[in-house]
């Protein structure tokens, strides 16, 4: 083949391929559009991790997904409906670590102490968002509540009331030879609300404090406020919720919580929560948490990015059981890098007492050592 004949054929296959190139070809052109002219983003996260645990029954390696979130997949949605209203769609969802395996870290497998065994997907939020300039926002589907409003300015994020990791594992007593009917992770709670289906208001930012309001099924209502602030070399974010759960068992739950961090890296938070108004004497179990944390963040240790650490301490009281105690301490550790890459590391012991006699029940230990690649 001539030289001239290589040319013709190599120009006619560059400008078929740049006829077929696709719409995202490169970071700057980020994103898709659809025939609405909405901006769509494709966004998520693999996150990948081995765990230790031991609950004095059984103790194992487990290979696991998530260190403090897990790996999830999300679709974004944006467009302008006036001049003034903006809207906005989410699409979320937990991806399953195999065919196999429990959905989260925190139910991973201890070789028979655990009961989870759900691989499907779990969905996390779908809903449609409008926001007006001046007059807030308004959000219809599955989301936060407003009571979901825990605050922390912790660099490893690992601000959870109480097991991060392995919190499906099943307290075990010593004098029954046998696990109780309490899982790690229920005999903690903060109190701050979570995610479900429901319509929700949040109100624009007025010096830096905002308030939200939502409402679901079964009578449940809550309402939050949220503040946020720098003055000098700190930074503050405070928040407080209540929520009505529509029913007697309990009947409601509020906290508070309050974070601050300085310019030089040091952060600290605090939180309490509590449930209540019980009308049902045959369980009137009201159970409440506090915990405090602390943390350093630095860019001085890795020209690679941010090296972060955290150090929680968690009390619970009858969170899922009567006269039923907790309390855990937890440690970590994380490195961010380049390309969305974030390595971690967390050890964590949590204790148990049962005030009803007859019980002897073992401490479980987690040690976990993970990375996360966000896209």
């Amino acid at each position: 083949m001539s030289i001239k004949t290589t040319l013709k054929a190599s120009v006619a296959a560059a400008a078929l391929i740049a006829v077929a190139a696709p719409v995202i070809s490169s970071p700057a052109e980020a994103g898709l559009a659809n025939g609405n002219d909405n901006g769509v983003v494709i966004s998520g996260a693999l996150n990948r991790a081995l765990m230790y645990a031991d609950n004095g029954k059984a103790n194992d390696w487990t290979n696991v997904d998530g260190g403090t979130d897990n790996s999830r997949l999300r679709i974004l949605v944006s467009g302008k409906l006036t001049d003034t209203i903006n809207v906005g769609g989410v699409w979320e969802a937990n991806l399953p670590i195999s065919s196999s395996q429990a959905l989260t870290s925190n139910q991973g497998s201890d070789s028979g102490a655990t009961t989870t065994t759900d691989a499907a997907f779990g969905f996390r939020k779908t809903e449609v968002t409008f926001t007006h300039a001046t007059m807030g926002k308004l959000s219809i589907g599955q989301s936060s509540t407003s009571s979901d409003n825990k605050p922390s300015l912790d660099g490893t994020t690992n601000n959870n009331a109480g097991i991060t990791h392995g919190g499906g594992m099943m307290v075990f007593d010593k004098t029954a030879n046998a696990n109780t009917t309490v899982t790690a992770g229920g005999a903690f709670s903060s109190y701050f609300g979570g995610r479900r289906d429901r319509v929700r208001y949040d109100t624009p930012s007025i010096m830096g404090i905002k308030g939200s309001a939502s409402m679901g099924d079964d009578g449940f209502w809550d309402t939050g406020l949220t503040y946020g602030a720098t003055y000098g070399d700190i930074q503050i974010a405070a928040a407080a919720q209540y929520a009505s759960l529509g029913s007697d068992t309990p009947a409601n739950q509020y906290g508070v919580g309050l974070a601050l961090k300085h310019s030089s890296g040091l952060s600290a938070g605090a939180h309490w929560g509590e449930e209540g108004g019980n009308s049902n004497a045959a369980n009137a179990v009201a159970g409440h948490s506090w915990g405090v944390e602390a943390g350093y963040t630095t860019s001085a240790m890795s020209n690679l990015g941010a090296t972060a650490f955290s150090i929680v301490y968690t009390e619970a009281d009858e969170t899922e059981a009567d006269q039923f105690e907790a309390e855990t301490v937890s440690f970590h550790v994380k490195q961010s890098m380049p390309a969305g890459v974030e390595v971690y590391a967390s050890y964590e012991n949590a204790s148990f007492d049962d005030n009803n006699a007859g019980t002897d029940l073992e401490d479980l230990s987690v040690f976990l050592i993970g990375t996360k690649l966000s896209f």
